[in-house]
């Protein structure tokens, strides 16, 4: 059994999509941000750094638990145990890589700073604006890729598209003006939220 220590951020959304897409038997332990609990003392015992998601495999690698954190790795990780979503054909192609960590770094990056400018008291709009156009150029980006992909990674689901989709419906949740004119990726973000794993993955309640 697995416990998943996550809110419905991006990075927790992805840790709860991989295990619902997998299949794998987990309890959900919601960490409410609104009162720091990612910083209290029971959960620091589990991750020092105070981060969400973080997973507790109690039947890890030989039989041994295992502790977790980072959302791309914990993707990795289910993927790994689960043997879903991981083509071999992709575990050393470093484009993979470089738009996987591109989403995780550089598109997730910006869209936490948009998400904390809406949260102020006065929300400063030119700042705003500014990440709000950022965030449009990469996935003006990926609306080129998908010009003649059918799913993030080519022509199969992957944790790619576990890794983005997140990203992806944040940002339509909460800056919709921020994604508008990228046709392929719409084409695609319906596809994958259609997913029953997906739909489940987001239910946070």
């Amino acid at each position: 059994m697995i416990d998943l220590y996550a809110a419905p951020t991006s990075n927790g959304l992805r840790a709860k999509i991989m295990l619902d897409e997998c299949g794998l038997p987990y309890t959900l332990r919601s960490v409410d941000l609104a009162v720091q609990a990612q910083l209290k003392a029971d959960y620091l015992e589990i991750n020092p750094m105070g981060l969400i998601p973080t997973i507790v495999d109690h039947e890890g690698p030989d039989g041994k638990p295992l502790t977790l954190s980072q959302s791309i790795a914990i993707l990795i990780y289910l993927a790994e145990k689960s043997g879903k979503f991981m083509p071999p054909h992709l575990a050393k192609d470093a484009i993979f890589w470089r738009d996987i960590y591109s989403i995780a770094t550089d598109m997730t990056g910006v869209l936490a700073s948009m998400m904390a400018i809406t949260r102020m008291k006065e929300p400063h709009e030119p700042t705003m604006d500014e990440f709000g156009k950022r965030f449009n150029r990469y996935l003006e980006y990926w609306d080129g890729l998908m010009a003649d992909r059918k799913f993030a990674a080519g022509g199969e689901v992957t944790i790619a598209d576990f890794a983005f989709y997140p990203v992806v419906y944040r940002a339509k949740t909460v800056t919709p003006e921020y994604t508008q004119g990228c046709g392929n990726v719409d084409r695609w973000y319906a596809e994958i939220h259609s997913r029953p794993g997906v739909q489940k993955g987001v239910d946070f309640a």
